[in-house]
């Protein structure tokens, strides 16, 4: 790992591939090993039309949810301080906010819930995006118009929320009397010397220049969009940084809390948050769970924590194994960004850290009647309860599972490939041809929850018959035929009254 020409040529070639094969433009990456940058390099272009080459040192990128970490570092520090507790009802600290969680449950939402996405709020982007960086509203007026419902207990499952996470930074920001972004600049970007990493919108004019322009590909020309304007900035969409600023950030906490002259954590705080914090299914060690902030995304047997981000036109991933004491952080500017870095994960622990090939599987006996009682349709708990936006989630984050005659299992998902499962033990299928795993909760032997081994932030649930695809798409289809048959049938009886 510390032959930086050797990783520069996997790096090259890893890139070349994924960037012609998704349709990327532009794109960085940093891996760190050993307390050292042994790559920052940048491929293809910032912007294509002025052929201005991409610059891990100089290019800033919007990064997205991986910056989510810095929310989680800051709240880590106040719990250093003695003025947060992980275990204390978030309200506490709210008192001399307009902001506040519903008490919908008896059991309160603790800072625990929200750096594991175990508080039970509904998925929703409301207030997330702005016209104009002029219309940015602060922090505590989005949190209150915007307050999704809590629609489970807390503690109970793993659902992603960009709320939670920004109503973590509310939480820093009045237990110590500032700005979320103000904080954050003092007590992370600044001493970790990360100049060219900010929240600002407009972007100061120094970053300006060297911000990378997101890409739509279309009709086999790359399409430059405009810049989006993201509220809400403890949940990430707005940060931008430099891949060598995310290369800091990755040797503070390989070297637990300390880069050169500068300590943001303490070394017992960074294993703390490092550990599994909240899994469903413990055992099942197939299955990546929740570490503090931290996403468990374990592959080959390697203790692997990190996070990745999503804006529209840009997409990135962080990836840490403490124990190899190596960091690997990637970031694109178009949407083929999406699959590109996990497939960049993924090669990057084949190369290094490579596995004995699974051997193929058949299915087991009575593998076909445990198949048939786990095929259904399981959807995503962050998709919305109570906006319009559910209808979008509900088409597009929902698996559809089937079983074989012979006891296989397939995946289907709008906009996912059709991926084929092989029972390895009861509730526990393999990828047929890959390292993938799908894990079932199982109720009477049949299956309530569905879990990708590989995503410990996602969990699906199986959903009625009435609810299933088939259903839905049947029932958007009659609408849509009657729709297009009372445009036909309206002008066709408007001219039969004429002609009686």
């Amino acid at each position: 790992m510390t032959d930086a020409a050797e990783v520069e040529a996997w790096a090259d070639e890893t890139m070349v591939d994924h960037m012609d094969q998704y349709r990327i433009p532009g794109a960085t990456v940093v891996v760190v090993a050993n307390g050292s940058v042994v790559l920052a390099k940048g491929y293809g272009y910032a912007d294509v039309e002025a052929q201005r080459a991409v610059d891990a040192n100089e290019t800033v990128f919007f990064i997205g949810s991986t910056g989510k970490l810095m929310t989680w570092t800051a709240v880590m520090q106040g719990v250093e301080d003695g003025r947060l507790d992980l275990d204390r009802d978030v309200n506490a600290y709210l008192t001399e906010s307009n902001v506040a969680v519903a008490g919908t449950y008896p059991e309160p939402v603790t800072l625990e819930h929200l750096g594991t996405h175990s508080a039970g709020f509904e998925d929703s982007l409301a207030g997330m995006l702005a016209d104009d960086p002029g219309d940015v509203r602060p922090l505590e007026e989005l949190l209150v118009e915007h307050r999704p419902a809590r629609v489970r207990p807390p503690g109970e499952f793993v659902a992603y929320s960009n709320y939670g996470t920004a109503l973590a930074g509310h939480v820093v920001a009045e237990e110590y009397d500032t700005t979320f972004t103000g904080y954050v600049d003092e007590r992370i970007f600044t001493p970790l010397g990360m100049d060219d990493t900010t929240y600002a919108q407009p972007l100061p004019p120094r970053l300006e220049s060297r911000t990378a322009i997101g890409y739509e590909s279309r009709d086999g020309a790359y399409r430059p969009q405009p810049a989006q304007v993201w509220t809400m900035a403890p949940q990430g969409g707005s940060l931008k940084s430099t891949g060598a600023d995310m290369g800091r950030f990755m040797l503070t906490y390989l070297n637990e809390g300390a880069y050169g002259d500068g300590r943001i954590l303490e070394a017992e705080t960074v294993r703390e948050m490092h550990q599994r914090h909240f899994t469903k299914a413990p055992e099942v060690p197939e299955l990546n769970g929740m570490a503090y902030g931290f996403i468990e995304m374990d592959r080959n047997d390697e203790r692997i924590v990190g996070h990745w981000g999503d804006t529209t036109h840009f997409k990135s991933v962080l990836a840490l194994l403490p124990e190899r004491d190596v960091g690997l952080f990637a970031v694109y500017n178009s949407p083929g960004g999406a699959p590109a870095r996990f497939e960049l994960l993924d090669s990057f622990v084949d190369r290094y850290y490579p596995t004995a090939e699974r051997s193929v599987l058949d299915p087991p006996a009575g593998a076909a009647e445990r198949a048939a009682n786990l095929a259904g349709d399981y959807r995503s708990l962050t998709v919305a309860e109570n906006s319009w936006q559910r209808i979008l989630g509900v088409m597009t984050r929902t698996y559809t599972v089937r079983a074989t005659d012979d006891g296989h299992l397939t995946t289907e998902r709008l906009g996912a490939p059709t991926r084929t499962w092989v029972e390895y033990r009861p509730g526990v299928d393999r990828k047929v041809g890959g390292d993938a795993t799908l894990v079932f909760l199982l109720e009477d032997g049949r299956g309530t929850h569905l879990f990708l081994g590989d995503a410990g932030s996602a969990t699906y649930e199986r959903v009625p018959w009435y609810e299933s695809q088939t259903v839905l798409r049947g029932v958007v289809l009659g609408g849509v035929l009657g729709f297009a048959s009372a445009i036909v049938l309206l002008p066709g009886g408007f001219a039969w009254r004429r002609l009686r």
